[in-house]
């Protein structure tokens, strides 16, 4: 395991094991400290071109085997390499585990969870589960869990294994939207009404601690509204999108600048311990703008998903043109997705150290 100066280390792949028929878990011969839900951002170069990406950890925190799984994307370029070519004794670069699809366990607590997983969302939702079942050993958990067919539902074997090991604290609820599953309330896409329906048959209920709802993000806006308006608190709810396309305002690189450019304004950027200034000019985005000067400012999805690039605004103001990555709570402590953030203000302090 070595470190670069921009926060990278480099790990060595231990094993690559196939899950699906689109899909690996790829596992490292050295571990990293993590937390339930985080995920790890790797980058590699193809053709010259550097490509980040943001996998969740699939593991039991904190003590177990650091490993991701990958679903092949169509056109993915990191994807296909890597559920294709992937091999063990490769060397990937990581980013630490970071995230804040998360929560604070107690070892004596009585809690009960609400999880719902749709697709490769259940990556997260696995690593939360098993944590919470170990760690607290009196938490009940409850899991609904979407796929298209059966044959394309990732980690199956692991959470039947999971489920034998904690018989009656956690129960899981099979559903397919291309498959028939013994019953209509879990088949098809659910929509608001069934969601409804799902909460007062026991699927998902609504009289939980905490709720982790992870998959496309029309699927867990509704399901986090219906939730709510069951009863749930919404401050219990925690939400990860998980989605293939990109919904926010994307810069694959800082814009070059010419002698057109116009700035608009001007910025201080706290990271590794280092105060750097910079210039933000006309459709910069903060990212973009601080990369100039600092190329090893984190940065994934660039599209307001995955919360890499999270930073505190410490002075001046700025406007998001998308947020899947921060909760309310969050915002409301200052963090800022700095790859959809404009600035609002002449000046601007923002800390990636907070």
């Amino acid at each position: 395991m070595t470190s670069s100066s921009d926060g990278f280390t480099t790990l060595v792949v231990s094993a690559v094991e196939r899950d699906t028929d689109d899909s690996v878990i790829v596992s490292f011969d050295d571990d990293l400290p993590f937390a339930h839900g985080q995920h790890l951002t790797v980058r590699r170069e193809f053709d010259g071109i550097e490509v980040r990406r943001s996998y969740s950890i699939c593991s039991a925190a904190p003590d177990g085997r650091l490993r991701v799984a990958i679903k092949h994307v169509d056109g993915g370029v990191f994807s296909t390499w890597a559920t294709e070519q992937l091999r063990p004794g490769d060397l990937l670069d990581v980013l630490p585990p970071a995230g804040h699809f998360t929560h604070s366990l107690e070892t004596s607590s009585t809690r009960t969870y609400t999880l719902l997983a749709a697709g490769s969302g259940i990556t997260p939702i696995f690593s939360i589960a098993a944590t919470v079942l170990a760690v607290e050993p009196r938490a009940l958990v409850s899991l609904y869990y979407l796929n298209r067919t059966s044959q394309s539902t990732m980690l199956l074997d692991e959470l039947q294994d999971l489920r034998d090991r904690h018989l009656g604290r956690l129960s899981i609820a099979y559903a397919f939207t291309r498959e028939e599953s013994g019953g209509a309330l879990l088949s098809g896409r659910p929509d608001r009404t069934q969601l409804d329906r799902l909460i007062e048959a026991g699927f998902l209920p609504a009289d939980s601690d905490h709720a982790f709802l992870c998959g496309p993000l029309e699927l867990i806006a509704d399901a986090e509204r219906a939730l709510v308006a069951a009863g749930l608190p919404a401050a219990a709810v925690h939400r990860e999108i998980f989605t293939t396309n990109q919904p926010g305002r994307v810069s694959l690189a800082p814009q070059a600048v010419t002698e057109t450019s116009v700035t608009v304004a001007t910025g201080r950027a706290t990271l590794h311990g280092r105060v750097t200034q910079f210039d933000l000019y006309e459709g910069d985005s903060v990212l973009d703008a601080v990369q100039r000067v600092r190329p090893d400012a984190p940065f994934s999805c660039r599209s307001g998903v995955c919360s890499t690039c999270q930073a505190v605004m410490r002075d001046g103001g700025v406007e998001m043109a998308v947020n899947y990555g921060l909760s309310d709570d969050e915002v409301a402590r200052g963090y800022v997705l700095t790859c959809q953030s404009h600035p609002t203000t002449p000046t601007i302090d923002v800390d990636y150290d907070a």
